[in-house]
């Protein structure tokens, strides 16, 4: 989900200048409620970025301090007698700095094959298919069609451990993201109106938002398997 991982980090970004640009109006108003209020926002939405960040690329804070390190040798170049050790410490740096730069982030194999899930999903040429994320432990996002609406149904509480997955934190971004239970309270689900569906970048996009925000915290399977039900 490259595409749709970039595309939210970018609208968290968004999120952000508008909040500092909202917060800095309350500096010149005085007004230290809304200070308060919008600096919270501005926390959170940090920790999203900070979050992304780190799962789009987990090397991000090692590199944050090769850097910062090599700031500090470079001010330190007034110094003759330890110019060949800042020079031979630079070179080190470099080195890391390319090794981690050339680290490749592993990501769910859901490319074509989910997109082709998805528009089989709206032609009718399927009633469904699930979208397994820990296979060995029963975590799945399920999706079918109902009323013109695309269902994204979690896994039933029945059949997983409710307290290892759904917890308080969890359940607050699924809510977030738009997450309900269902009218029989089996499950929590999300509702995609098919009105004016031309792509699956938007169903992607929530995806991403289940694994890389609520579900961050657990070790979801790198190659992900889709199941088609007829």
């Amino acid at each position: 989900m490259n595409e749709e991982i970039n595309e939210l980090l970018s609208i968290y970004k968004q999120e952000k200048e508008l909040i500092e640009s909202l917060i800095e109006s309350d500096r010149l108003d005085n007004d230290n409620r809304a200070i308060y209020l919008n600096s919270k926002i501005l926390l959170n939405i940090q920790h999203q970025i900070r979050l992304i960040e780190l799962l789009h690329d987990p090397h991000i804070r090692e590199k944050e301090q090769l850097k910062r390190t090599i700031d500090f040798y470079v001010n330190r170049s007034g110094l003759e007698k330890a110019e060949d050790y800042r020079t031979h410490m630079l070179a080190q740096i470099d080195q890391k700095l390319d090794q981690l730069n050339s680290y490749k982030a592993a990501y769910f194999n859901d490319g074509q094959e989910f997109d082709d899930a998805i528009f089989d999903l709206v032609d009718n040429k399927i009633s469904a298919f699930i979208f397994h994320l820990r296979k060995e432990e029963n975590l799945y996002l399920k999706f079918s069609i109902k009323k013109d609406k695309i269902i994204i149904r979690l896994t039933p509480f029945s059949d997983i451990s409710v307290k290892q997955y759904f917890t308080k934190s969890a359940i607050i971004t699924l809510k977030q993201i738009g997450f309900k239970k269902n009218k029989s309270l089996t499950c929590y689900q999300i509702k995609y109106p098919l009105e004016g569906f031309k792509d699956a970048i938007a169903i992607k996009t929530i995806v991403s938002r289940v694994v890389y925000e609520a579900l961050y915290n657990y070790q979801l399977n790198k190659l992900t398997t889709l199941e088609i039900i007829p």
